[in-house]
């Protein structure tokens, strides 16, 4: 059976639902022809009906390589993906993203954007937090597609702001897991323990950097003063935590930060503590 023959048969395999034929046929032309991009794709689809999920994506990656511009390969892997609802949703992200930039490049922002929406989506809907995190930062001026699409995505600071929810929901979360976990150490103490936690914790965190997006992209003075003394209470939180040697520089930006909210004269304490008492040499020596 020539390879036409056999790709048209793998076709009419995948219309009637027939799974192992139309891997059969497809694996066939593969075998004489391995750069045809239909025969990678229907082998892709084959296997998705086969629930051998895989082999289905390397399949389908592998028609990707062949023709990284042509949109079905990852249409095909989104669709797989989306079925598995939770199971691979790291991965649809990464699929989602690649089709917003294709239709970006067809200039074709309806479909980039649709792309973009299916992927935040479905991470809300079946991923972890994180994951869902990670979904919405694809809306963010990072992202490769967000030149192309500014305008018909959501202001950054309204991304920045739920991306900050999330963050600040998760370490609240981890952060009291790991205390219970450590505590009943043996020698451990609860002030020690809170402390080794918590400087963890925040050393990993991108927190500080999505305030100050917050901050520098709203244009909602009200939200920018909330942000600025988040921003501010977690360095002096952090600080609080870092090992005797290693807290200059956070110094700094915590007395920077205070001091910056005390020229306008916001009216949060722990700035103006900062300001009159570590300015004065009452405090700094003790940090």
């Amino acid at each position: 059976m020539s390879s036409k023959t056999a790709l048209k048969a793998a076709k009419a395999a995948i219309s009637a639902r027939n799974w192992e034929e139309a891997k059969e046929q497809s694996i066939a032309v593969i075998e004489k022809d391995p750069k045809n991009y239909f025969a990678h794709l229907f082998l892709g689809r084959a296997n998705d009906g086969l629930s051998q999920y895989d082999e289905a994506a390397k399949a389908y990656h592998d028609a990707t390589k062949i023709k990284p511009e042509d949109a079905q390969a990852w249409l095909g892997l989104r669709t797989m993906y989306e079925g598995l609802k939770n199971a691979k949703v790291g991965e649809n992200i990464d699929v989602g993203l690649e089709l917003a930039q294709i239709y970006m490049n067809l200039d074709d922002a309806h479909k980039s954007q649709s792309a973009i929406d299916k992927l935040v989506d479905h991470a809300r809907a079946h991923g972890t937090k994180p994951q869902y995190a990670r979904a919405l930062a694809t809306q963010l001026p990072a992202s490769p597609i967000y030149g192309y699409l500014e305008g018909r995505l959501p202001d950054p600071s309204k991304t920045y702001t739920r991306i900050a929810e999330i963050h600040e929901t998760t370490e609240a979360q981890t952060i009291k897991r790991l205390i219970d976990e450590r505590r009943s150490r043996i020698g451990a103490t609860l002030e020690g323990t809170t402390a080794a936690v918590k400087n963890e914790i925040y050393a990993a965190s991108p927190l500080e950097g999505i305030y100050e997006e917050i901050i520098n992209w709203t244009g909602d003075d009200e939200l920018r003063r909330e942000y600025e003394e988040k921003l501010l209470g977690r360095a002096y939180d952090t600080l609080m935590v870092l090992p005797a040697g290693e807290k200059k520089e956070k110094r700094e930006k915590v007395m920077k930060l205070a001091h910056d909210m005390v020229v306008i004269r916001h009216p949060n304490l722990l700035a103006w503590t900062i300001e009159l008492e570590w300015r004065s040499g009452m405090e700094v020596e003790a940090y």
